[in-house]
Parts: structure tokens; C-alpha cells; sequence
């Protein structure tokens, strides 16, 4: 296969993954109203443990210090980024949970700079400048219009970012299954205490069940597909593509909720994707 080609089916996998993930969110925003959100986080992460749990058996293998240190961030990061989304969901728009979310890119430089001490190139500067003036826009954070759920959104961006520079250590050392597979078992685990700290149940109402398979399933398919997208291509590629999915929640969010973004709103995702689109542009150089 020539590179074009594994390129193309890369693009078709991230908008693929887009699509499923916004219809994550859909449910997940849903079926909240409903259940607290560490029990969603629960029980999707159960049912994405059963899928793993037949490809993991017998391959399980010892692990030095650096990589069980590495598993142990990415499970944190990817915790706190999927807690955090799910609680924007709950008090923001949908289109502005799932940017919020999407600036990950963003915050990876910064994530580098605290793990590696890797400072950040002069040329990436204004990329991340034009990025967080988007994020400001949608934040709006003005006396009259400031809600604190907009930076718990945005906090969710900046545990994905540490669950992305640590899933890229620990791509060299073990399996993609099994850092999922370890990723899950965190959450479910952390989601417990925070379930019964809230006084909260693990029993599911009959008619949320539906919902929950369904945040669980698209979940499963989602992480499927955007490790493929990376398979076949670069980041510099997948990162921009991935934005489609603003484009994805933007149409939920208006056909079921009736929300219409502000053109502050419009205004911050054009620079954020802006600032995306420039840096992917540096990494190919």
C-alpha cells in the first residue's frame, strides 16, 4: 500500500471516530440526568474491561518501574479528562463540552515541558497564543457571562493531553490493549469512592440501561477507531481531521437541546482550529 493511500484511511477512520465520539457524547449527556456521572464512568469502563479482558488472557508480562509509572499517568490523565468532560456536559452546551475538550493539542507542549523539561520551541508560540485566544472566546469569561463549567471543560482538555504524551510512551513498551485495558480498570476503580463519597448507587434504573450500553459501546469503538486513524497516519494529519467532530456536536447539540453557538463561540473554535491546522503544519517540517 502507498502512503496516500494508508493516508486516506487514516482521514476515513478519524472522521469515523469523530461521528461515533459525538454520539458518545449524546448519551452521555443524556442518561446523566439521570445517573452521577461516576457511576457512568463505572459502568462504561466494566464493560469495555469485559471486551479486553478475552484479548489480554496470557499475555500479561512482567513491567519495570518507568512503564508501570507511565501506566499510572496515563489512567490519571485519561480519569480526570473523561470525569471532567462528563461533568461539563451537565452544565454547558454540548458543542462547547466537546471543543473545550479538543484543545488537548494545546496543552500537550506544556505537558511535555513538565514531564521531560522539554522547552517549547520559539516557532510553537504563536500557534498556542492564537489557540487559547479561541479558548478565551468560548470561555467568555466576563462578569455577566462567566460560568466555572467552561474551565472544568477545559480541564478535561488538559487531562487528555496527559493521557496522549503518555500513551505515546508507553506505545514502545506494551500493547494498545493493554493500555486501555489497565486505563479502565483505573476508572473503574477511582469512580467508585467518588460514587459512594456522593451517596450514590451502582444499580442502574431499568431505562438507563440502554444509554449506558450505548455510551459503553460507541466508547469502545471510538478508541478503536482513533488508534487506527494513528496508525495509518500522522498526527499532523488526524489532529485537524478530528476537529470535524466540533462539527458533529454542534448539529446534536441544535436538532435535540436547540443550543445555537454565540459568535463568540464560532469566533474562538475558527482560531482554535486555526492554531491546530498551523502547528500540524510545523510537525511536518
Amino acid at each position: 500500500m502507498n502512503d496516500i493511500y494508508l493516508v486516506k484511511k487514516g482521514i476515513y477512520a478519524t472522521i469515523a471516530y469523530a461521528f461515533i465520539m459525538s454520539i458518545t457524547a449524546v448519551a452521555a449527556k443524556q442518561v446523566q440526568t439521570q445517573i452521577a456521572v461516576p457511576v457512568l464512568v463505572f459502568w462504561q469502563s466494566l464493560f469495555c474491561l469485559v471486551i479486553l479482558f478475552p484479548q489480554m488472557w496470557g499475555k500479561w508480562q512482567r513491567r519495570p518501574l518507568h512503564v508501570i509509572k507511565a501506566h499510572f499517568l496515563r489512567s490519571l490523565g485519561g480519569f480526570v479528562g473523561f470525569l471532567f468532560y462528563y461533568w461539563a456536559l451537565n452544565h454547558i452546551p454540548l458543542v462547547e463540552a466537546s471543543l473545550l475538550r479538543s484543545c488537548a493539542p494545546l496543552c500537550v507542549p506544556f505537558v511535555v515541558l513538565i514531564m521531560h523539561r522539554v522547552m517549547i520551541p520559539k516557532a510553537r508560540w504563536l500557534p498556542l497564543l492564537i489557540g487559547f485566544i479561541g479558548v478565551a472566546l468560548v470561555i467568555n469569561p466576563t462578569p455577566g457571562h462567566f460560568n466555572p463549567w467552561h474551565i472544568v471543560g477545559f480541564l478535561s482538555a488538559v487531562g487528555l493531553a496527559f493521557s496522549m504524551v503518555t500513551t505515546r510512551m508507553l506505545s514502545s513498551h506494551v500493547s494498545g490493549q493493554e493500555t486501555m485495558f489497565v486505563y479502565f480498570a483505573f476508572s473503574a476503580l477511582m469512580s467508585l469512592p467518588l460514587a459512594f463519597g456522593q451517596g450514590e448507587s451502582l444499580a442502574l434504573p431499568s431505562d438507563t440501561w440502554i444509554w449506558v450500553l450505548l455510551v459503553s459501546a460507541t466508547l469502545y469503538v471510538g478508541m478503536y477507531l482513533y488508534t487506527l486513524a494513528y496508525t495509518y497516519a500522522p498526527a499532523s494529519v488526524v489532529s485537524p481531521v478530528s476537529y470535524i467532530g466540533i462539527v458533529f456536536a454542534g448539529f446534536w447539540g441544535w436538532v435535540i437541546w436547540g443550543h445555537v453557538p454565540d459568535w463568540l463561540a464560532i469566533s474562538g473554535t475558527v482560531l482554535i482550529f486555526l492554531s491546530i491546522l498551523i502547528s500540524a503544519r510545523l510537525n511536518r517540517k
